[in-house]
């Protein structure tokens, strides 16, 4: 049996599965229908011991129309935001400047201050000042810093 449903594979059991439960409910139905088979018409309420109550006013034989309603809602509709001021109109006169004078005068050269002298005797110097590595023209570059001449000096070995 184990080898049968293993072959039917996984669509043939979720059918297979399906067809017994279909089934299943088939015979469940004809059970109830059988116990209690419905005609179509209301079954009569079961005996109650509460005493029924005697009421000699008659029923009314007119079916009582019920009222119709109507509710109605008056809606008032206000802006979201306040309405906006007109904008005002701000007018601003600039003065001329009077036109700069010339003189003769030669304007003074700007000069900048030649960098400090720093030299490092060696690249330890230069990386315990903080100033490694140095590049060409910056202060401090010397040619003795700078082991393959590639213009920077004092660069960071595998090492350190």
């Amino acid at each position: 049996m184990r080898r049968k449903w293993a072959s039917l594979g996984l669509l043939g059991r979720i059918l297979t599965v399906a067809l017994g439960l279909f089934a299943g409910f088939l015979l469940l139905g004809g059970i109830l229908s059988a116990v209690a088979p419905s005609d179509g018409e209301p079954h009569a309420p079961a005996p109650s011991e509460t005493p029924a109550v005697d009421t000699s006013a008659p029923l009314p034989t007119q079916p009582v129309k019920n009222p119709t309603v109507v509710a109605t809602e008056t809606v008032t509709v206000v802006p979201a935001t306040p309405p906006q001021p007109p904008p005002t109109k701000t007018v601003t006169k600039t003065a001329e400047a009077p036109e700069p004078t010339r003189t003769a005068e030669a304007p003074e050269p700007k000069t900048t201050a030649p960098a400090p002298d720093v030299y490092y005797e060696n690249c330890d110097e230069a990386r315990a000042a903080g100033a490694a590595p140095l590049h060409r023209g910056d202060p401090g570059y010397a040619p003795h810093l700078d082991r393959d001449g590639d213009g920077v000096a004092c660069e960071p070995y595998l090492g350190h």
